[in-house]
């Protein structure tokens, strides 16, 4: 008896857990959007260029922008254990500082990855908080965990999504972390 109304509760906080998942997803999706048109709006199709001059050959010159790691190769890519420790780390000034220990998983590259039944955006992992380190219990999560947890001390013991790039493996190599090829100024463009 006990144990049917517990499947009931079960079922009841998975149904709340995707409904809050898709309102998440929605949000974060119009927020892009909105971005998108923002940006959009704001860049004004206009050739600055003398008339009869061809468009400046230097903005061709620029390098293309790396967004949040999307599609870039990290170390914690390559773990092949089930549950592998790592170090969460948040960015401050020119580096990194580590916030939580937690713990990463191996991610099949032939399914889709995904948290409390919503896929995992690009360039982000699952990982389960196991500790914060003192005087981080405030920072707050890009991406809220999957019961509405907004900092990490609410999401310690719990699965969340965190970027890849500030997701590091004790042990492992940096070198093993390619950085984008480093942008040298053409001395025409000025």
């Amino acid at each position: 008896m006990e144990s049917r109304e517990a499947a009931r509760e079960a079922i009841a906080r998975e149904k709340a857990l995707e409904e809050r998942t898709n309102k998440e997803i929605k949000r974060q999706v119009q927020m892009g959007v909105s971005s998108i048109q923002r940006q959009t709006a704001s860049e004004p199709g206009v050739n600055i260029s003398p008339p009869g001059q061809l468009k400046s050959s230097c903005a061709s010159m620029e390098m293309p922008t790396i967004q949040d790691g999307v599609g870039m190769h990290f170390p914690m890519d390559d773990i092949t254990e089930p549950l592998t420790t790592c170090e969460l780390h948040i960015p401050q000034r020119t580096a990194t500082v580590m916030v939580a220990i937690g713990v990463v998983t191996s991610v099949n590259p032939t399914k889709t990855p995904r948290i409390h039944g919503a896929i995992v955006l690009p360039g982000y992992a699952s990982v389960l908080v196991d500790r914060v380190v003192k005087g981080y219990s405030n920072v707050q999560l890009e991406i809220e965990g999957g019961d509405g947890e907004k900092t990490l001390e609410e999401a310690e013991k719990t699965f969340i999504c965190w970027r890849k790039r500030y997701i590091i493996i004790p042990g492992a190599s940096p070198s093993s972390l390619p950085l984008p090829p480093r942008h040298e100024p053409n001395p025409r463009c000025g």
